[in-house]
């Protein structure tokens, strides 16, 4: 399978430099020198050193991980001040290809680089450098054309990142497997209310397929005798597929642990994933979300022997944003994350646990909690103020890459009859770690942004959607409150990435809710 990691996408900088040269020696109010350096071979050698060492500093600055720098663009004016077809057809010359123009100058063509980006409409940058900065800013911005201005090379790289998780929300396909709308489902009607805002927004394209023709489709067999397309060929797993599926459930139990299923009972959530990722690969997706309770109500899961929770860990570590209960919202949202801290992300239902009085308040006894679990668990937080529990069965063995080396996890039933597999976590282990957190409202026009601090875990050792992490904000009781409007479901990644994804926030134009 070739799926298309969004991991993959980089932003194509091309660096334009205008140079300015004296074809006449003559010195005046804004030409200076003795000699020599009034000759326009003096003049081309200085720009041509100054090019040099300014492509230099572009070079170190711009990341590899997130920047492909193409082949810079020279364009050499004499002091007639000509802008010439010629040069702009120089300069526009694969500008479909590139994301940012960064521009450097020797001497002032500022109006050559207004005109180059009037015709094209693409983004440029330039990095202060005495009045060549504010100038070009000014005249472009003014213009309603798009433009970075950046204070030193240091902001320029970290802005980069910004840059690249538009352009990573541009090339998200998402593979939405509906039961009865394309909109939202049964447990999450607080996500996108419009999913063709998405596209609107963001540029991220939905590719919708019938939750029962993938189901269908996650067994061996004929392709052609699928009970929701008859006579037509779909993606059944093969036997070669087998060969895989058995050595990714090997792989994951022997990595575990402690596993109490049994390695059929994996294996059918193996056999989901894998089927889902073949879906992924054919439908050129890369993200990817299913109605759990819709799907529950049908009794195939049931039937089938499995649920979504492993499916959505093993992708979201491997950097396929997967969100539980087709929420929309949470799946953006976990994109953005994801393109912005480079890591996986991680999704649950989001309740805060005040102190009133000096005692805290319980927990709701949710169908899938152990009560004395519960009560043990918050007894363990103490006296801890500004306490909030995400809690969902979809932890990641990795957290601070794609590529690092598994962390410590068990594998339990999500069923207490004994199926779906899901990976636990102790996210106790990583108390102190901060996390960031985002979500999209229901109208794609807010964003909500947080960090907090983990505390411990719980669900450990448990089964069903009971896998949480406890974090401590700054203000719990303004979390919640600014929550409210948003939506349920918190997805968050490890590390401090709230001001980058502020800064991603008003770049696409939201406006943005800080809590």
């Amino acid at each position: 399978m070739a799926i298309k990691k969004l991991d993959g996408v980089r932003l194509n900088v091309k660096p334009m430099f205008l140079t300015l040269y004296h074809e006449y020696v003559f010195e005046g109010p804004c030409r200076f020198g003795e000699g020599m350096q009034l000759e326009s071979e003096f003049d081309l050698h200085m720009a041509a050193e100054k090019f040099k060492g300014w492509y230099k500093q572009l070079q170190d600055a711009m990341p590899a991980d997130v920047v492909n720098l193409l082949e810079p663009v020279k364009v050499e004016r004499d002091e007639n001040f000509l802008t010439t077809d010629e040069m702009l057809d120089k300069l526009c010359e694969g500008s479909e290809d590139v994301d940012l123009y960064y521009i450097g100058y020797a001497s002032r063509p500022y109006d050559l680089a207004l005109e180059f980006a009037q015709r094209t409409g693409k983004p440029c940058a330039i990095t202060q450098a005495c009045c060549a900065s504010a100038i070009t800013s000014a005249e472009f911005l003014s213009r309603g054309l798009e433009f970075y201005s950046f204070e030193d090379w240091a902001d320029a790289t970290e802005y980069m990142s910004v840059l690249r998780a538009r352009k990573v929300l541009a090339e998200t396909k998402i593979l939405a497997a509906t039961r009865s709308t394309s909109a939202v489902s049964v447990s999450a009607p607080d996500s996108i209310i419009d999913p063709e805002k998405l596209t609107q927004k963001f540029g991220t394209r939905l590719r919708f397929v019938s939750a029962h023709e993938l189901l269908d489709q996650i067994s061996y067999g004929d392709p052609m005798q699928n009970h929701c397309t008859p006579g037509r060929k779909g993606l059944n797993l093969t036997s070669e597929d087998e060969k895989v599926i058995d050595q990714m459930t090997d792989e994951l139990i022997e990595g575990a642990e402690e596993c109490q299923m049994t390695r059929d009972m994996v294996k059918k959530s193996v056999e989901a994933n894998y089927a889902i990722n073949k879906f992924l690969d054919a439908f050129e997706c890369n993200a990817f979300t299913a109605p759990c309770p819709d799907l529950c109500a049908t009794r195939r899961l049931n039937d089938m022997k499995f649920t979504m929770c492993l499916n959505h860990s093993l992708n979201n570590e491997n950097g396929i944003p997967s969100a539980c209960e087709y929420d929309l919202g949470a799946l953006i949202s976990k994109v953005m994350l994801q393109a912005i801290g480079r890591r996986p992300s991680y999704m649950g239902n989001c309740f805060t646990s005040p102190i009133r009085n000096g005692v805290r308040a319980p927990l709701p006894k949710a169908l899938f909690f152990t009560p004395d679990h519960v009560d043990q668990k918050t007894e363990e937080l103490a006296d801890e103020e500004n306490v909030v529990l995400t809690f969902h069965s979809v932890p990641n063995r990795r957290w601070e890459s794609f590529d690092e080396p598994y962390r410590p996890y068990a594998i339990r039933e999500f069923a207490r009859s004994g199926f779906g597999a899901t990976l636990r976590y102790e996210f106790a282990a990583d108390a102190g770690q901060t996390i960031t957190m985002c979500r999209i409202d229901p109208t794609c026009e807010k964003l909500f942004v947080a960090k907090g601090t983990i505390l411990n875990s719980m669900g450990y050792d448990q089964t069903n959607c009971s896998m949480g992490v406890f974090f401590q904000v700054k203000d719990s009781k303004d979390f919640f409150k600014k929550q409210a409007a948003i939506g349920n479901h918190m997805p968050l990644i490890y590390g401090d990435f709230e001001e980058q994804i502020i800064e991603l926030g008003e770049l696409l134009g939201l406006e943005i809710v800080n809590a």
